[in-house]
């Protein structure tokens, strides 16, 4: 039987004695994968959090930007009087010109049939 090999070996003389224990007791345990991996994740998900949060931010504040600037822009167009204060106003019915296209049939009597042969064709009758 071969040896086992290390995977990866962590070198630090920042290792509190507290710490090293805890490691030796996952290792012992044979679960310290399973436990540097979740941590790994953490560490992950957070950044990602984080990178969430980054684009938020940025996000919101070209949003406050363009509301700024089109805070401005009518504050520009009121002044140089470009628009009035009744610009949205709604125009009355009466000026609004009434369309008529085509020509309206008024038919009171109808002839016509379907054949059964129309009929196969179209089965959703």
């Amino acid at each position: 039987m071969s040896e086992r090999q290390n995977a990866f070996t962590i070198k630090t003389n920042r290792l509190s004695d507290e710490v090293y224990n805890q490691l030796a007791t996952y290792a012992k345990s044979r679960k310290l994968g399973d436990y540097i991996s979740s941590l790994i994740l953490r560490d992950l998900d957070d950044s990602s959090t984080e990178r969430k949060t980054m684009e938020d931010t940025k996000t919101y504040e070209m949003f406050e930007h363009i509301k700024n600037e089109l805070s401005e822009l009518k504050v520009l167009a009121q002044t140089t009087g470009f628009v009035g204060s009744n610009t949205f106003k709604e125009e009355e019915p009466s000026k609004v010109p009434q369309l008529n296209e085509g020509k309206i049939a008024d038919l009171e009597n109808i002839s016509g049939s379907l054949d059964d042969d129309d009929l196969e064709e179209y089965s959703d009758f």
